[in-house]
């Protein structure tokens, strides 16, 4: 493998690994922010129950159901903004395999030795030839060879 691809590799596996993490901390907070609406929806559901139980008169009644259609549009609009922050990480779920598909079929094209030339690199180095040699004989980057002869334990 070249440097231009070394580097390539790097930056693509970089640009996925910012990708990821972005992702959780995107999630982390939403998460955070529906927990603490969450939270103060119940709350208010709480008062509502008090207020509930303390006033009985039709005035209060009345204002109590206002309240309460108040709260069920509340609950609406957090409903609507949970769908659309679920809408959203599912995209940047299916952008982010996208990009991890292109990354896996471009791995596959980063190396242009098969498994035969590398059993010939190998044999011609067993045999005393140089980096150099092996390159010119079977016409593959000396930087290949030597990364072929690199992973192989003699």
């Amino acid at each position: 493998m070249g440097k231009i691809e070394i580097i390539m590799f790097l930056g693509l596996s970089g640009f996925i690994l910012f990708l990821f993490f972005y992702m959780l901390k995107r999630d982390k907070n939403v998460d955070s922010k529906l927990a603490a609406m969450e939270l103060a929806l119940e709350d208010i559901n709480q008062e509502v129950y008090k207020l509930k139980k303390e006033l009985n008169n039709k005035d209060t009644q009345r204002m109590l159901e206002e309240m309460e259609s108040v709260i069920e549009k509340l609950v609406e609009n957090i409903k609507k903004m949970e769908e659309k922050n679920i809408k959203y990480i599912k995209e940047l779920e299916n952008k982010l395999f996208s990009v991890e598909h292109s990354m896996k079929s471009k791995m596959v094209d980063f190396s242009n030795i098969n498994k035969t030339d590398e059993q010939r690199i190998i044999n011609l180095y067993k045999n005393g030839y140089s980096i150099e040699e092996i390159s010119r004989e079977l016409r593959i980057p000396a930087g290949e060879v030597e990364l072929v002869i690199k992973f192989q334990s003699f």
